[in-house]
């Protein structure tokens, strides 16, 4: 009775990871702050709530609004975005969602209302988001 009990708790306990990290690609639709950056070459500068915002549309904008006087690590600006599969990730050997934008397609990870995108590359930068809100139609009119 008790292996019983013991294989139904095993069973039944997914990870949260795994529900995450399939999130479909309407997840990515909103706004969201830019908490972290990499450099890829080890380097990561944290900023502030708020101080960077990303907001992706369902039209295919990515407009960023950059508050800082530098405008690092991501200009204010708009650019075009869409969602590019992976075929291998250089990480783990498989498959991964991702999105692109610029020359760079970075794989993505939901995971507690955070969202970390990577270039798949050890010396290109990558970025870590924190969930904002839902997209208002007001955002990219």
């Amino acid at each position: 009775m008790s292996l019983l009990l013991l294989s139904l708790t095993c069973l039944s306990s997914c990870s949260n990871d795994d529900d995450d990290n399939n999130a479909g690609k309407s997840e990515i639709i909103g706004t969201w702050y830019l908490v972290g950056a990499s450099d890829g070459w080890g380097g990561y500068k944290e900023y502030k709530e708020g101080e960077i915002t990303i907001t992706f549309t369902p039209n295919g904008d990515m407009l960023i609004k950059n508050k800082r006087k530098d405008q690092q690590p991501i200009p204010t600006g708009t650019r075009q975005y869409n969602f590019a599969d992976i075929e291998k990730s250089i990480y783990s050997g498989k498959p991964r969602h991702g999105i692109s934008w610029g020359f760079l397609t970075y794989g993505y990870v939901f995971k507690d209302g955070i969202l970390e995108l990577d270039a798949e590359a050890y010396d290109a930068p990558g970025y870590t988001l924190k969930y904002c809100r839902p997209i208002k139609k007001y955002d990219y009119i």
